[in-house]
């Protein structure tokens, strides 16, 4: 079996994206899996690095001092941290290493070091959004933080063997920046074998991250304005404590809202399978929101519901292959109300019926074939899966 090192610059069992990497090629290969406070995995060798200081964590002097980095371009500071060095330690201790698969564009310098000392290793990157437009609205961060990832990736990024992409508009912005050219490789989840639930009244759900960037009072105030007879649950997270607490109190008064509790990764698509519609809500007010097509589309699909979404160019073309939901004319919030407000209960069962054969292909067993064969690819192998 040929030798595969994951790296990832977080808990690796808590994002989506590396967690079914993970799956699909455990059985395949030998796997060194390197994440912050990393879990165990049953059946792979890991590692565990310490982590940073979080944004929230760090006191003002603390973070003067990294943005001063930044503007000075002194981008060691903010790359080679004491954490990341036991990272390096420990990746550098392992001598027969065929592929590093790097989730995150922080530790891509540690792999391109590892190649360096092992000439046949080669080295893939998962680029999950357009790292330098991050937080594009925020101009403190282009200046600093988002310096600092531009320099991840003229410096880094065109000396990886290969590299994966979440969509279409991300993969060409970096083609067209930096040169290269990703292999789109879409955040498909295991297949669940589900059917669609039945209910007599309409049940919205959406889950995942909230957050200013994402304006996601809008959906607060599609809640307000929901008919009766529709009711929006909701599963939120957020790196932004009081804008989560603002939230939860404003979401507290709205009759049609239902709160739920965090789920863990494996639970969420049986957990939703219970409703009717996934709701996307994000609005082209940055690069990385208007070319999204985030985990929780493809979520839905697993879990047998309908999708309604804003006409993000990602996920538009999508809805109306597989018939499984609608966009809305427009990114106006009113415009995703009354999209809502004009639906019955039987377009809806067609929607969540197509769902179900949608995801019969929407699943990690295509994904699987992908990444095998780009892996047979890049190390010269015969792939079984082909």
């Amino acid at each position: 079996m040929k030798n595969i090192a994951i790296l990832c610059d977080s808990n690796p069992v808590t994002k989506p994206r590396p967690t079914r990497l993970i799956g699909m090629l455990q059985d395949s290969y030998n796997l060194f899996v390197f994440g912050k406070e990393c879990s165990p995995i049953q059946g792979v060798q890991t590692f565990s690095f310490p982590p940073s200081k979080s944004a929230s964590q760090r006191s003002a002097k603390e973070q003067e001092e990294l943005e001063l980095a930044c503007k000075n371009k002194d981008f060691d500071k903010l790359l080679y941290t004491l954490n990341r060095l036991v990272l390096k330690k420990s990746l550098l201790s392992l001598q027969t290493l065929d592929l590093l698969i790097v989730e995150d564009i922080t530790l891509l310098p540690f792999a391109l070091e590892y190649k360096d000392k092992h000439p046949q290793a080669k080295v893939m990157i998962d680029l999950r959004e357009y790292y330098p437009l991050e937080y594009e609205n925020d101009l403190r961060w282009l200046e600093t933080f988002g310096a600092f990832f531009e320099y991840l990736c003229s410096t880094f990024l065109p000396q990886v063997d290969h590299a994966l992409c979440v969509s279409e508009g991300i993969a060409q912005k970096y083609q067209e920046v930096y040169g290269i050219c990703p292999s789109l490789f879409l955040s498909l989840p295991p297949y669940s074998s589900l059917s669609p639930s039945k209910n007599t009244k309409i049940e919205l759900i959406y889950h995942g991250l909230i957050s200013p960037d994402r304006e996601s009072f809008n959906l607060l105030e599609i809640a307000r304005e929901l008919k009766d007879g529709i009711r929006l649950n909701l599963i939120t997270l957020s790196n932004h404590l009081s804008f989560l607490q603002d939230f939860y109190s404003q979401a507290q008064k709205i009759p049609s809202i239902r709160l739920h509790q965090a789920q863990k990764l494996e639970e969420i698509i049986p957990f939703t399978n219970a409703f009717d519609l996934g709701l996307i809500t994000l609005k082209p007010n940055g690069f990385n929101n208007t070319h999204a097509l985030p985990n929780k589309f493809f979520e839905y699909i697993q879990a047998r519901l309908g999708v309604i979404s804003t006409p993000l160019p990602s996920i538009k073309p999508l809805i109306k292959k597989y018939g499984i939901g609608k966009v809305s004319k427009d990114f106006h919030t009113q415009s995703l109300i009354e999209l809502i407000n004009s639906l019955d209960l039987k377009e809806i069962k067609t929607f969540k019926n197509n769902a179900d054969i949608a995801s019969q292909t929407l699943n990690t067993q295509e994904n699987q074939k992908k990444i095998s064969n780009l892996i047979a690819k890049l190390l010269g192998e015969k792939n079984d899966l082909a």
